[in-house]
């Protein structure tokens, strides 16, 4: 009686392949994290629409986009930009041309239904309120034609900008549409809005930036 063959060791583990596998782990378990995240943040009960911040989209409008390094943060100066007008793009505007005044800035776009709802709101206020107030309206990525368009429609005159390469919304950390910024005549950000502003809730923020404002 013969004696059976001795059976081969099991193969040592491959040291690369076990790498593999818990950089996928550690991948996936990122994404899940990026999910719930995204679930936690996003506004509810609004129906704007997220925005994808764009990266390697050529700019339409040279020497426009962010003209400071830091970033917006409650209770600091907003950082400066330059974007040329809605109305006419040969002119280039910058934020600190309105210090002094207090700024309602709002990011809008035409296809955007809570945008459409704050629009009226908006350019009551500004006439109301007169020189104590500017609204800074700011395209995200389109034409000249259709930013103006959807503000003639709802007879909005208040100056707005064409962010035509979506660099200062990536700046401002834009990820929703609308976002609105509300700076204070000394150029201080005071407030972040994401999602729409109701009548009350601008009289609220209109307060954070000295302004007594009753609609």
């Amino acid at each position: 009686m013969t004696d059976a063959p001795p059976e081969s060791p099991a193969p040592a583990p491959d040291p690369q392949r076990k790498l593999i596998g818990y950089a996928v782990l550690a991948a996936a378990v990122f994404i899940a994290v990026l999910a719930g995240a995204y679930v936690f943040l996003r506004p509810s009960g609004d129906s704007g629409k997220d925005v994808e911040t764009p990266t390697g989209i050529v700019n339409p409008y040279p020497n426009t986009g962010p003209l400071d390094p830091n970033r917006p943060t409650e209770g600091e100066k907003a950082p400066d930009f330059a974007l040329v007008d809605a109305r006419d793009p040969s002119k280039v505007v910058k934020l600190s041309d309105y210090r002094g005044k207090a700024v309602i800035l709002n990011w809008f776009a035409s296809w955007c239904d809570p945008c459409k709802n704050e629009i009226p709101e908006f350019q009551a206020a500004q006439e109301k309120l007169g020189d104590q107030l500017v609204v800074l309206g700011v395209d995200y990525l389109e034409q000249p034609a259709d930013a103006v368009g959807i503000l003639d429609k709802f007879g909005a005159t208040y100056p707005a900008v064409l962010d035509g390469a979506g660099t200062v919304a990536q700046h401002y950390r834009v990820t929703y549409m609308p976002t609105t910024f509300f700076i204070d005549k000394d150029g201080v950000l005071r407030v972040i809005k994401t999602g729409e502003v109701h009548d009350d809730a601008l009289v609220t923020f209109l307060s954070k930036v000295g302004i007594t404002y009753q609609p």
